[in-house]
This record gives structure tokens, sequence and C-alpha cells, in this order.
């Protein structure tokens, strides 16, 4: 089994998250990369990608693992097969699926911010209490990890997985607090026991 770390920028973060498996599937068979698949009247390829992010949020740090007995250079054979935007930066050979979506607890995002406000403070409240579009409120502050802006740059982690908070989401919290808007957002990092 590999597991890979890519992009997903120029263009690629509007794609969908099941969009973003079907060129990942296509790229691989380009590559002439063989990926086994599930049993049963359905067969899938046996690939496997972390949580999906929002539309219109680009990474750097997206993690996919495929089960395949490819042995050559992965990151050269996918790059050379795969869309502007979706490009391997790292790969490694692994046991075990690592399950990303569930073992990916934290990822580092920035933003570019124009409206000054004292980080400090807002990380320094007990609680931020927001209500989702169905009218039930959630105390969101566990979720939230680090802030810092500077030179126009705001840098955030946020919990992900069971602990999700979107990037969008908590650009939009500080939006409707502060005033200012939040540009090209575009995950940096991303914190689990099988990342690198």
């Amino acid at each position: 089994m590999i597991s890979f770390r890519h992009t997903k920028t120029d263009g690629a973060e509007y794609l969908s998250h099941l969009d973003l498996l079907r060129h990942i599937d296509r790229t691989l068979k380009r590559a002439r990369i063989a990926v086994k698949t599930s049993e049963g009247f359905h067969p899938h390829p046996k690939i496997f990608m972390n949580n999906p992010l929002g539309l219109g949020i680009k990474s750097i740090a997206e993690y996919c693992a495929v089960e395949t007995d490819f042995n050559g250079d992965f990151k050269k054979a996918f790059n050379e097969n795969s869309p502007n935007g979706i490009k391997c930066l790292d790969f490694k050979t692994v046991d075990r699926e690592p399950n990303f979506a569930h073992t990916i607890e934290r990822c580092g995002y920035s933003a570019e911010w124009n409206a000054p406000f004292d980080t400090e403070e807002f990380l320094n409240r007990s609680k931020i209490v927001v209500t989702d579009k169905r009218g039930r409120t959630l105390d969101v502050r566990p979720r939230i990890y680090s802030l810092e802006l500077k030179d126009g740059t705001l840098s955030f982690t946020l919990g992900c997985g069971e602990n999700n908070l979107r990037p969008d989401l908590f650009c939009e919290i500080l939006q409707n607090e502060y005033g200012g808007k939040a540009g090209n957002i575009t995950k940096i990092s991303a914190y689990g026991k099988y990342t690198f």
C-alpha cells in the first residue's frame, strides 16, 4: 500500500470530494499503477482519502492511500499523468491503510486577512458559541488550537475529523465579529498518526 500527500490547487480546489476521487483514480490508470479493488458485485478501487475539504479551499496537505503492489517512483509516475492542481508532493510505502479520515486530528491553514484584531483576546475566551443553519448552538472554542495574525496573513490550526471546524466557517466567525474578509484560504499542514 502507498500513502501520499498531494495538492488541491490551480482550479482543483473547486472539485468536489467525489470528483477528486475520480481524478485520482484516472491518474493512477493513466500512470499504469494497478490498484486493487474491493470484492463483491460492484468492485471499487481501494483508494482511501482524508476528510473532504470545503469547495474553493486550496490545499498543499491532502492525504490519500492506495492499495497497490507498485514499487516504482510513485511521485514521478503520478505527476506525469495528473492534471494541474493535483500533484503528489511525497509518498511512502505502508503496511496497512492509514485511515486518514479518522487519524488526522488537526489541520493548519493560512488566509489573507485585512482587518486587525487581538488574536490573544480571541483565544483567551473560554467559549465561542455559534448557531448552525438548523438553529443548534455549539461551543467551537475546543476546536480552535492556534491563531496568529501577521502582515495581513492569518495562520490558524483547527480540529479535524470528529472535532472538525471548517476553515471557511471559522473565517466567517471572525468576519462577523471583526469585519474584514478572508481570502485565499489554504490548508498548509495536517497532523495525525500517519501524516508526513
